[in-house]
Protein backbone atom coordinates (compact mmCIF):
# COMPACT_ATOMS: atom_id res chain seq x y z
CA UNK A 1 0.00 0.00 0.00
CA UNK A 2 2.84 2.37 0.83
CA UNK A 3 4.13 2.13 -2.76
CA UNK A 4 0.83 3.48 -4.08
CA UNK A 5 0.99 6.42 -1.71
CA UNK A 6 4.54 7.27 -2.80
CA UNK A 7 3.69 6.93 -6.51
CA UNK A 8 0.54 9.00 -6.02
CA UNK A 9 2.47 11.77 -4.29
CA UNK A 10 5.22 11.86 -6.94
CA UNK A 11 2.74 11.82 -9.82
CA UNK A 12 0.42 14.35 -8.16
CA UNK A 13 3.24 16.82 -7.55
CA UNK A 14 4.57 16.43 -11.10
CA UNK A 15 1.09 16.74 -12.59
CA UNK A 16 0.37 19.97 -10.70
CA UNK A 17 3.63 21.41 -12.03
CA UNK A 18 2.81 20.22 -15.58
CA UNK A 19 -0.72 21.66 -15.33
CA UNK A 20 0.73 25.01 -14.28
CA UNK A 21 3.11 24.98 -17.23
CA UNK A 22 0.21 24.31 -19.64
CA UNK A 23 -1.89 27.28 -18.42
CA UNK A 24 -0.40 29.83 -20.87
CA UNK A 25 -1.41 27.52 -23.73
CA UNK A 26 -5.06 27.48 -22.63
CA UNK A 27 -5.21 23.70 -22.23
CA UNK A 28 -5.69 21.51 -19.16
CA UNK A 29 -3.53 18.49 -18.44
CA UNK A 30 -6.36 16.05 -19.27
CA UNK A 31 -7.06 17.87 -22.53
CA UNK A 32 -3.36 17.74 -23.34
CA UNK A 33 -3.30 13.98 -22.67
CA UNK A 34 -6.21 13.45 -25.06
CA UNK A 35 -4.84 15.67 -27.83
CA UNK A 36 -1.41 14.00 -27.53
CA UNK A 37 -3.15 10.59 -27.65
CA UNK A 38 -4.87 11.62 -30.89
CA UNK A 39 -1.51 12.57 -32.36
CA UNK A 40 0.07 9.23 -31.37
CA UNK A 41 -2.82 7.01 -32.45
CA UNK A 42 -4.40 8.89 -35.34
CA UNK A 43 -8.18 8.58 -35.58
CA UNK A 44 -9.36 6.52 -32.61
CA UNK A 45 -12.60 5.59 -30.93
CA UNK A 46 -13.46 6.98 -27.52
CA UNK A 47 -13.33 3.57 -25.83
CA UNK A 48 -9.69 3.14 -26.86
CA UNK A 49 -8.86 6.64 -25.62
CA UNK A 50 -10.63 6.09 -22.29
CA UNK A 51 -8.85 2.80 -21.76
CA UNK A 52 -5.37 4.06 -22.60
CA UNK A 53 -5.75 7.28 -20.60
CA UNK A 54 -7.41 5.57 -17.62
CA UNK A 55 -10.50 7.79 -17.77
CA UNK A 56 -14.14 6.87 -17.47
CA UNK A 57 -16.34 7.54 -20.49
CA UNK A 58 -18.41 10.40 -18.99
CA UNK A 59 -15.23 12.31 -18.04
CA UNK A 60 -13.65 11.63 -21.41
CA UNK A 61 -16.80 12.78 -23.22
CA UNK A 62 -16.61 16.16 -21.45
CA UNK A 63 -12.92 16.52 -22.29
CA UNK A 64 -13.57 15.59 -25.94
CA UNK A 65 -16.33 18.20 -26.15
CA UNK A 66 -14.01 20.94 -24.86
CA UNK A 67 -11.20 19.88 -27.22
CA UNK A 68 -13.59 19.90 -30.18
CA UNK A 69 -14.92 23.34 -29.17
CA UNK A 70 -11.33 24.61 -28.94
CA UNK A 71 -10.64 23.30 -32.45
CA UNK A 72 -7.93 20.81 -31.42
CA UNK A 73 -9.92 17.66 -32.28
CA UNK A 74 -12.61 16.59 -34.73
CA UNK A 75 -15.27 14.16 -33.63
CA UNK A 76 -17.17 11.98 -36.06
CA UNK A 77 -20.02 9.57 -35.41
CA UNK A 78 -19.82 6.04 -36.78
CA UNK A 79 -22.30 5.59 -39.66
CA UNK A 80 -23.83 2.28 -38.54
CA UNK A 81 -23.52 2.77 -34.76
CA UNK A 82 -24.50 6.29 -33.69
CA UNK A 83 -23.31 5.56 -30.13
CA UNK A 84 -19.75 5.08 -31.36
CA UNK A 85 -17.62 8.05 -32.32
CA UNK A 86 -14.03 8.68 -33.31
CA UNK A 87 -11.70 11.55 -32.60
CA UNK A 88 -8.91 12.87 -34.79
CA UNK A 89 -6.34 15.61 -34.38
CA UNK A 90 -6.91 18.83 -36.33
CA UNK A 91 -4.27 21.10 -37.81
CA UNK A 92 -4.87 23.49 -34.94
CA UNK A 93 -4.31 20.66 -32.45
CA UNK A 94 -1.10 19.71 -34.23
CA UNK A 95 0.13 23.31 -34.04
CA UNK A 96 -0.71 23.49 -30.34
CA UNK A 97 1.27 20.33 -29.61
CA UNK A 98 4.19 21.66 -31.66
CA UNK A 99 4.20 24.88 -29.60
CA UNK A 100 4.05 22.93 -26.33
CA UNK A 101 6.92 20.68 -27.42
CA UNK A 102 8.99 23.66 -28.57
CA UNK A 103 8.53 25.22 -25.13
CA UNK A 104 9.90 22.01 -23.53
CA UNK A 105 7.20 22.16 -20.87
CA UNK A 106 7.82 18.64 -19.64
CA UNK A 107 11.60 18.92 -19.49
CA UNK A 108 13.08 18.33 -16.02
CA UNK A 109 14.18 21.97 -15.79
CA UNK A 110 10.52 23.03 -16.11
CA UNK A 111 8.63 20.40 -14.11
CA UNK A 112 11.43 19.05 -11.93
CA UNK A 113 12.61 15.46 -11.77
CA UNK A 114 12.03 13.54 -8.56
CA UNK A 115 14.11 10.70 -10.01
CA UNK A 116 17.25 12.77 -10.65
CA UNK A 117 18.73 11.26 -7.50
CA UNK A 118 18.84 7.84 -9.20
CA UNK A 119 21.70 6.65 -11.34
CA UNK A 120 21.04 5.50 -14.91
CA UNK A 121 21.00 1.81 -13.89
CA UNK A 122 18.52 2.54 -11.09
CA UNK A 123 16.29 4.53 -13.46
CA UNK A 124 16.35 1.69 -15.99
CA UNK A 125 15.45 -0.82 -13.29
CA UNK A 126 12.66 1.44 -12.01
CA UNK A 127 11.24 1.74 -15.56
CA UNK A 128 11.31 -2.05 -15.92
CA UNK A 129 9.56 -2.55 -12.58
CA UNK A 130 6.94 0.10 -13.32
CA UNK A 131 6.32 -1.41 -16.75
CA UNK A 132 5.71 -4.82 -15.15
CA UNK A 133 3.43 -3.30 -12.51
CA UNK A 134 1.51 -1.36 -15.20
CA UNK A 135 0.93 -4.52 -17.22
CA UNK A 136 -0.22 -6.33 -14.08
CA UNK A 137 -2.57 -3.47 -13.20
CA UNK A 138 -4.12 -3.70 -16.68
CA UNK A 139 -4.77 -7.40 -16.04
CA UNK A 140 -6.17 -6.91 -12.54
CA UNK A 141 -8.27 -3.84 -13.31
CA UNK A 142 -9.23 -4.72 -16.90
CA UNK A 143 -12.97 -4.53 -16.19
CA UNK A 144 -12.65 -1.12 -14.60
CA UNK A 145 -10.55 0.24 -17.47
CA UNK A 146 -13.01 -0.92 -20.16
Amino acid sequence: MEEYIHMGFIYGAWRRKASEALLPFGITFQQYQLVAFARRKGAANLSAAAKELGMDRPTLTLIVRKCVEAGWLNRSVHISDRRSSRIALTGEGEELLDRIEAARLFAPETTGDAFDILGSDERSELRRMLDRASRRARDIYAGWLD
